[in-house]
């Protein structure tokens, strides 16, 4: 970071560039060159012995330092650079009295990526330790001195076992698949068709716990990837199947999500997802961290009060929204649903009757929590090939479904207000119902004031 910070112009230096039609392009340079040029002027090579930047002089823990773990700081100080001098120039235009804090560069506190090549697997008699589910993996570290392999211990899960197992399978069958692709022989089209998730590099996390020595906890993230078929557009879909199955799904406060399956345009199924337990429970320790402020009087500034309790929350929240978006997701594939259906959320609007301080905050995180539902939705959703679409809230909780008359909600209940059209259901039932009839283009917008007339209605 010290050596980007003192070439900054390399950043916005104009490159040229020659297009495959002869024409010339000027851009700016891409993270591969960067590291290219910062490698030539800080390490030291047969071609150049003597660099202006001399990398072991300024980190002398970079001497003996893998290659892959040097080149991927290198990138992380590349991006962090660049952000920082990308918000510096947007603040130095900035008029004086508009500017907030001046933009400072980024601590280096990124998790260590190992990759493949760093990581061995030390042929050790594995049976008894198999027992207690470890295994030993072999990582080169920087002892304080230098740098050597240290053979570590690793608590590996069973369903982490049956992932990794099925990487492994997966990765033999595409080297297969590469390999007939050089010498010109197709593949099957069951290997092609493989969906399995495949074990990419992995990266150590360090935490403080006291129960470990030295007072960190370290652990080994693996993330795995999965190739899946892009789908079609929604709109497209649609288009070409007006019946198509569909799931409604609408968010809620007090019930996190009420969903409902529509195949050849009737509704086939429903299910509720409750939050009020959720809420209770959020609601409670909200009050305890506001009760601890009112004892401890003023906070200070910088400093997290009640750490513990606001983990607990978040990780209720967090906890909350996952179940939740694979059971809609779950849902969905279970009555062949290609697209998922919300409403598009607004900014938060504070309830106009008196809260009190945690039941307002609790009241704000409950609408929250609908966006992160609906971001794991659509991550998840996706996975499966299912596309997740928005619409329009607008009166989707205050007209009536089948008469299309404005209605009155009143609470969680909605009632119809046509005087030839009896009909009283949940309100957030109501608008799920409201949500599919703007996916299929029927949904009509009432007019305030207007009584309905009964020939009309």
């Amino acid at each position: 970071m010290d050596f980007f910070a003192a070439h900054l112009k390399v950043l916005d230096e104009p490159v040229q560039v020659r297009k495959k039609d002869g024409t010339v392009k000027e851009r700016t340079r891409t993270n591969q060159e960067l590291l290219t040029f910062a490698e030539f002027h800080t390490l030291a090579t047969k071609a150049h012995p003597n660099p202006g930047w001399p990398l072991d002089e300024h980190v002398p823990a970079a001497r003996g330092m893998p290659t892959e773990l040097r080149r991927a700081a290198i990138n992380q100080a590349i991006g962090k650079v660049r952000s920082w001098w990308s918000h510096l120039k947007t603040w130095e235009e900035t008029a004086p009295d508009q500017r907030g804090r001046e933009p400072r560069p980024g601590a280096p506190n990124e998790p260590v990526t190992f990759y493949a090549g760093m990581v061995e697997h030390p042929a050790y008699d594995l049976n008894p330790q198999k027992k207690k589910r470890h295994t030993f993996i072999s990582l080169k570290l920087h002892t304080g001195q230098k740098w050597e392999k240290v053979s570590l211990p690793v608590v590996v899960h069973a369903q982490a076992e049956s992932l990794l197992a099925g990487s492994a399978l997966e990765k033999e069958r595409i080297a297969r698949e590469r390999k007939r692709s050089k010498t010109g022989q197709a593949g099957s089209g069951e290997e092609k068709g493989g969906r399995t998730w495949v074990a990419k590099s992995l990266t150590v996390h360090g935490k403080r716990d006291k129960r470990y020595p030295g007072g960190v906890r370290y652990a080994l993230h693996i993330p795995m990837e999965k190739s899946v078929d892009k789908p079609r557009k929604a709109e497209e879909q649609r288009r070409a199947d007006p019946q198509m199955p569909v799931v409604a799904v609408d968010l809620g406060v007090g019930r996190l999500a009420v969903m409902g399956a529509f195949v050849e345009g009737k509704l086939a199924a429903t299910r509720f997802v409750d939050g009020r337990a959720l809420n209770h429970r959020r609601h409670r320790l909200l009050t305890a961290i506001h009760r601890k402020r009112e004892q401890s009087g003023r906070l200070q500034p910088g400093v997290q009060d009640n750490a513990n309790l606001w983990n607990k929350i978040r990780n209720l929240d967090e906890n909350a929204a996952k179940q939740t978006a694979v059971t809609i997701v779950q849902f969905a594939m279970e009555h062949g649903a290609r697209v998922i259906v919300f409403e598009h959320l607004r900014r938060y609007r504070p309830p106009k009757e008196r809260m009190s301080k945690s039941g307002r905050k609790n009241h704000k995180r409950a609408y929250w929590l609908r966006g992160q539902i609906m971001k794991w939705v659509r991550d998840l959703a996706f996975r499966e090939g299912i596309l997740t679409v928005e619409r329009n809230p607008a009166y989707t909780s205050q007209t009536c479904p089948h008469c299309k008359v404005l209605g009155e909600r009143n609470g969680s209940r909605f009632t119809c207000k046509n005087p030839n059209h009896r009909y009283s259901a949940d309100a957030d039932f109501v608008g799920m119902m409201n949500l599919y009839r703007k996916w299929t283009k029927t949904f009509v917008y009432p007019r305030k004031g207007d009584d309905p007339k009964p020939e009309v209605a």
